[in-house]
């Protein structure tokens, strides 16, 4: 019997690690494959393409992010060929079985870890008994247990770190990576909250991978368990083990309880880990207190703060929070008060995303307790609750479109730090949401428009609050460059003229001694800006990107 396991990735860059464990586990005893596609592929052609290998079982791994890809995929499989059998599984799928029995074109849904599940249920749809496993769920029956793995019989399989397939693509791929699985926390707005208790993986299992990755040319390893500094032997020795195998142009990211960070750990990091090694996500969520409470979340903010504020002085771990608007009981300026919180302690990135009412979180089974209204779509998100509006909510994402692009882009650094320190300074939603506002009367688009149009606007915002910021709004522009721009975001210069002081200056022996510059490196690698009268800055693109600009005066 042919099997083929596939899912849809966000991007090509990632990797279903839940594909590959699942192949690993069960691939000596049953004709097995898999293969991954993206969001941007159409699920008609990639049905036409699973079809082409005549599989007689589908595997279809859902997700948040695929909801809807993977409905229309099981519909075009079972248009080629009704008798193709297909079995969903994955945390979207695993809590609402019936929902998707009787809404989709498929057969079977696996609840919880498949991995020694999928076995089982290929064993018995060869004899006809799927009916009777545990966490399967069937048309003829819905099972509501969901499976659980030993972790000390997994590891017994061939890795899915190491398979010949994915050799080449490392290097252009994230690799995803756990050594552990479930949460000890029951936040309610969580699938995680859901599982009970937590196991780690051996160490030697995690060392021999994470040995063979860092030995490889991957770029990115991102670490998948729920609160990674949960255990402190566990995670001293994940530590220890990384920094002693340190490999340039490696970095690795974990999702960090900031609360259980302790001084030693902090100062460890602070002194021991290179840097741009470690990346920490790090959930605030929000810093009113009754929301947490009203979720099931625990959080000292003033302890998190203390311990954030410490990591970005390290300045050695790159920092990313999380913002969660529309929980229970925050209204519209005490999210503002918590942003401001969270944008203070100084991370290099914010993000701020929205709640989503996730199938099965106690959250969304309770919703009308805050009269909830939220999309019945993935990604679920909320449209309102009693105590933010719709329009409200509405405003906040037009604030998440101008964080993201202008602070966690980090293409602005210069001039926001500018901006904050002085006009902005503790106003930090304002300037988002005056952003925000300023974009949408000039219509500004949310895709499709080029870096110039975006420091071009961002101008036009800074001039209609009488904000000159040229000086670094020029910088910011030509650090996005590792070789000279072809134009510029404002022309203040004529080309001709450009072109004729550029030649000039190559010219000039004398300067070029000095700076050690060549007339090539001059005209073909170098921009100029009027500073005064006969006074020009010179800026020099090496070819490679560089933390600095290069830059010099030159006077007529």
């Amino acid at each position: 019997m042919k099997v083929f396991l596939t899912t849809f990735n966000a991007k090509y860059i990632h990797t279903s690690l839940a594909l590959r464990l699942l192949y690993v586990v069960n691939k000596d005893k049953h004709d097995i494959s898999f293969e991954e596609f993206t969001l941007r592929e159409t699920p008609q052609v990639v049905a036409e393409s699973i079809a082409a290998h005549s599989p007689e079982v589908v595997g279809i791994s859902v997700y948040i992010w695929n909801v809807e890809l993977s409905k229309e995929l099981a519909h075009h499989l079972k248009r080629i060929n009704p008798n193709i059998i297909i079995i969903i599984g994955g945390p979207e799928v695993s809590y609402d079985q019936k929902y998707f029995l009787d809404s989709w074109e498929i057969d079977l849904v696996v609840s919880g870890e498949g991995e020694f599940v999928l076995g089982e249920l290929l064993n018995a749809i060869e004899n006809g008994l799927c009916k009777d496993i545990p966490s399967v769920s069937s048309h003829e029956k819905v099972s509501h247990t969901s499976a659980r793995v030993n972790l000390n019989e997994l590891v017994k399989y061939s890795s899915p770190y190491t398979l010949d397939v994915d050799k080449k693509s490392l290097k252009n791929r994230i690799v995803y990576f756990e050594t552990s699985r479930g949460c000890p926390y029951q936040c309610q707005y969580c699938l995680s909250s859901l599982e009970k208790g937590v196991r780690f993986f051996p160490q030697s299992y995690i060392e021999s991978n994470l040995d063979y990755l860092i030995k490889s040319d991957v770029k990115l390893i991102k670490f998948l368990d729920r609160t990674f500094n949960l255990n402190k032997k566990h995670t001293d020795f994940v530590f220890e083990f990384l920094l002693k195998n340190y490999r340039q142009k490696l970095s690795v990211q974990f999702e960090i309880y900031a609360d259980l960070l302790s001084v030693e750990m902090i100062n460890f990091l602070n002194t021991n880990i290179p840097k741009d090694y470690f990346r920490f996500e790090i959930g605030i969520q929000s810093t009113y207190a009754p929301s947490n409470l009203a979720v099931k979340r625990k959080q000292d903010f003033e302890l998190v703060a203390t311990n954030v504020k410490q990591l970005i002085e390290g300045d050695v771990i790159d920092l990313h929070l999380d913002l969660i608007a529309g929980l229970p009981l925050e209204g519209y300026d005490r999210f503002i008060q918590s942003f401001n919180d969270v944008f203070h302690l100084g991370a290099k990135e914010l993000q701020l995303g929205f709640l989503k009412m996730l199938r099965g979180t106690a959250l969304r089974r309770n919703a009308f307790l805050y009269d909830y209204c939220f999309d019945e779509n993935a990604p679920y998100e909320v449209i309102s609750n009693r105590y933010i509006s719709k329009e409200e909510l509405d405003r906040i994402r037009g604030v998440e479109f101008t964080l993201d692009k202008l602070w966690n882009s980090g293409r602005f650094k210069r001039t926001m730090q500018r901006v904050i320190q002085n006009e902005y300074n503790l106003k930090y939603f304002q300037l988002f949401d005056e952003i925000a506002q300023f974009f949408n009367e000039i219509q500004f688009p949310r895709i499709g428009y080029n870096l110039e149009e975006l420091f071009f606007s961002f101008n036009g915002f800074l001039v209609s609050k009488n904000i000159d910021a040229t000086d670094t709004l020029r910088d910011d522009y030509y650090s996005c460059f590792a070789i000279r721009p072809f134009g510029y975001w404002n022309n203040e210069m004529d080309k001709r003229e450009r072109k004729r002081l550029i030649y000039t200056i190559g010219q000039n022996r004398k300067f070029l001694e000095e700076n050690n510059l060549t007339r090539k490196i001059i005209e073909k690698q170098t921009t100029i800006n009027p500073l005064s009268q006969n006074r020009y800055l010179l800026t020099i693109f090496s070819g490679q990107k560089e933390k600095e600009l290069f830059q010099l005066e030159y006077e007529f």
